[in-house]
């Protein structure tokens, strides 16, 4: 399976899971990596950018190939997405006057695409816009950290 990573699941495992303490799962993370089975958007990349955690960004740096411009294909299903009137509500008014990033739709669009799942640590709100409202919607599978931790198997 391929992991699309929202910037949350790697802002929590580069803030939380220090490469000293916890070698083993960044041996495994390194290899899917690797493997090609991590990837994730350049939406992503820019709030990485934004975003407070030193060695995220410089991680990022080193892997600029994990954070591509969305395709033509993805740009059609970030369409469809903003089609759905309630989606709509998961732009912000203040992330729009202040020209802010909005990695969520871009993130569902590569998973749809590359028929990968979603890796974030947002939680589905009945009702709501939120990341895993946007994949139940349309039939992306959507998971946490801890859920991508256990479907891979890895037990510390």
């Amino acid at each position: 399976m391929i992991y699309v990573f929202d910037t949350s699941p790697l802002s929590q495992l580069f803030g939380a899971f220090y490469r000293s303490r916890f070698p083993t799962l960044w041996d495994q993370f390194d290899e899917l990596v690797a493997q090609g089975r991590v990837t994730s958007t350049r939406e992503v990349a820019r709030e990485i950018d934004n975003g407070p955690i030193p060695e995220l960004k410089e991680w990022k740096r080193r892997h600029p190939q994990l954070f591509p411009p969305p395709t033509a294909a993805e740009g059609n299903v970030v369409r469809r997405i903003f089609e759905v009137p309630h989606f709509q509500a998961n732009i912000g008014k203040k992330k729009l006057l202040r020209g802010g990033t909005n990695a969520d739709p871009f993130v569902v669009a590569r998973a749809n695409v590359i028929q990968g799942a979603v890796v974030t640590m947002e939680t589905t709100v009945p009702g709501g816009a939120k990341i895993g409202n946007i994949c139940a919607h349309f039939g992306v599978p959507c998971m946490s950290l801890e859920d991508f931790m256990t479907t891979e198997g890895w037990r510390f």
